[in-house]
């Protein structure tokens, strides 16, 4: 696994400022391909060896131990076409920041549901790969098909509304790479640029700045998870350099120094006293990497 016969493999390759927890060790192999048929290469290859293996965008959702990833670490982040393909569809790369899609196409020819991506940090890989979102609406929404590497090769699967859920989907499994995928948009009558300067700035006076994940956990049904957490008293809670955000209760923080332990130590703290004093079973939007 040492010799990757590829030009773009790195070893002990450092994963902290992979992720916007600024938290993680390094990755035994790194392979970082620039185009798809690099991708479709350097996966099937990974798929070959024995071992840990981890697809990896822009690091938005992930939690990565201090000890490192003993494994191979494939990267989607040089994946960066914006193509026009016509008629309001658009093909993005999964490489590709969400913001730059916002900004150089929804915003540009003021199109629909911008209000459903405002702010969410990340890549587009990673967006469609979780069904990322608002109340405003999620990323499958707005897609016509996605290109998926599997063991078998690159899959094209047309999007369909039974293919994904509130933060989720069934199209790619773990193992597999999303490439990118065509956006179907539709213009709006509204200034969505209004929409997009709105939501920018409540997310500034209601959400922590700094390295973190975004929300820890998904919002159980006909309820918030930062309500819960806070109704059980503990923002502001510490543990090391992490700290239960006092402004929103669903955001857990590396002040500067936190380690894995001290995130996972909150996030444990959080479900355990929701489920005793609730009765209701929190669940990580964010993915645990140990």
């Amino acid at each position: 696994m040492d010799n990757a016969p590829f030009e773009f493999a790195k070893l002990d390759y450092p994963l902290a400022g992979c992720t916007l927890y600024n938290i993680g060790g390094p990755a035994k192999v790194a392979l970082l391909p620039r185009t798809e048929s690099e991708v479709n290469e350097a996966y099937q290859w990974m798929l070959a060896q024995p071992g840990k293996k981890l697809i990896l965008g822009g690091g938005s959702n992930v939690l990565i131990n201090d000890a490192g990833y003993d494994g191979i670490v494939l990267f989607t982040t040089e994946l960066l076409r914006m193509d026009d393909l016509g008629e309001d569809r658009y093909y993005v790369g999964s490489g590709r920041e969400l913001d730059d899609m916002v900004q150089q196409i929804m915003l540009k020819h003021n199109y629909e549901g911008v209000g459903g991506f405002t702010g969410i940090p990340g890549s587009v890989g990673g967006a469609i790969y979780m069904n990322a979102g608002t109340v405003k609406g999620s990323t499958c929404e707005w897609m016509a098909s996605v290109d998926v590497v599997k063991p078998g090769g690159v899959v094209t699967v047309p999007m369909t509304s039974d293919l994904y859920s509130y933060r989720g989907q069934t199209f790619c499994a773990p193992g597999d790479v999303i490439l990118g995928g065509t956006f179907q948009f539709t213009p709006s009558e509204t200034d969505q640029q209004a929409i997009y300067n709105h939501y920018k700035q409540r997310r500034r006076e209601k959400q922590p700045q700094g390295y973190c994940c975004g929300s820890v956990f998904k919002n159980p049904e006909g309820g918030h998870a930062g309500h819960l957490i806070e109704s059980c008293g503990l923002k502001g809670t510490r543990r090391g350099g992490a700290i239960i955000s006092p402004m929103h209760a669903n955001f857990i923080m590396n002040e500067g120094e936190a380690t894995f332990q001290d995130v996972v130590d909150l996030i444990g703290l959080a479900k355990e006293r929701v489920a005793s004093q609730h009765g209701v079973q929190l669940e990580e939007e964010v993915r645990i990497i140990a």
